[in-house]
Parts: C-alpha cells; sequence; structure tokens
C-alpha cells in the first residue's frame, strides 16, 4: 500500500494537459519555465506531480522531497522493483529501475516493491536526488 510521508512540494504551472500524468516524473522546461512530463530515459528529474491539471498555463503542484506515492513501470527489460531500488525516468515519465549502459539520473528509491507480472503501478518512493550514475 503506498503512503506518503513528510512530502516538500513546490508549485509552478504545467507545460501542457498533464491530467492523466498524477504521480509522474516532471522537470522544469529550461525555455518554458513550465513542468512537463520527462519522456526522456534517465533524464534529469525535479519532481513529481501531486496533482492533475488540466490544462497548459493550471498550478502544478510537484513534490521536491519526502516520501510521495509515484507511478513506476516494470515491464522495460523486465526489471522487477525491491524495497531500496534506485529509481530513474523512464520515457513515459514513469520512474523503474535502472540497468547497465548509458548515464542516468537517480531521482528516487523505491519504499516498496513491485513484481516484473504489474507492467505499471503506484508506490511509495523516497525522493533522493542522487544524481547521475554510469547505468540508464
Amino acid at each position: 500500500m503506498s503512503y506518503e510521508l513528510k512530502v516538500e512540494c513546490i508549485t509552478g504551472q504545467a507545460a501542457a494537459d498533464l491530467s492523466t500524468k498524477q504521480f509522474s516524473a516532471v522537470a522544469l522546461g529550461s525555455t518554458t519555465g513550465k513542468y512537463n512530463v520527462t519522456a526522456t530515459r534517465g533524464a534529469r528529474v525535479d519532481g513529481i506531480l501531486q496533482n492533475a491539471p488540466a490544462a497548459a498555463g493550471r498550478g502544478a503542484l510537484v513534490a521536491v522531497g519526502g516520501v510521495t506515492k509515484a507511478t513506476v513501470q516494470t515491464n522495460i527489460g523486465g526489471r522487477s522493483i525491491a524495497y531500496g531500488t534506485s529509481l530513474i525516468n523512464s520515457t513515459k515519465g514513469y520512474l523503474m529501475a535502472s540497468s547497465t549502459g548509458g548515464t542516468a539520473f537517480r531521482f528516487a528509491r523505491a519504499e516498496e516493491s513491485l513484481s516484473t507480472g504489474t507492467a505499471r503501478g503506484i508506490i511509495a518512493v523516497r525522493i533522493t536526488n542522487e544524481g547521475p550514475t554510469s547505468t540508464a
């Protein structure tokens, strides 16, 4: 059962309709200054979207610290997520376990587990902002 604990949030504007992206990884656009889903695997993540703004320019509530709910994927390379697993961004803005190859930004650690039999789910994650790693 996912949970939240001492979540530190900031607010900003959504860059697009994010009504289906609650609990996804987001980043602040370098040219727009607005939050959008990060669609590049292993890209830098600024936080986890806590609400579901239905249009560009609407308020985006973004968790940047603490333990929060996040959408994770296990159907990429069949990697299950165990407690304490270091998590990176997937190509859909979900978090996933890191693997070998490439460089990735480790953003969070799993506070719960999710087996490979579940393609996508919501679990509790601890935001750690560990930074770049040599595995993506």
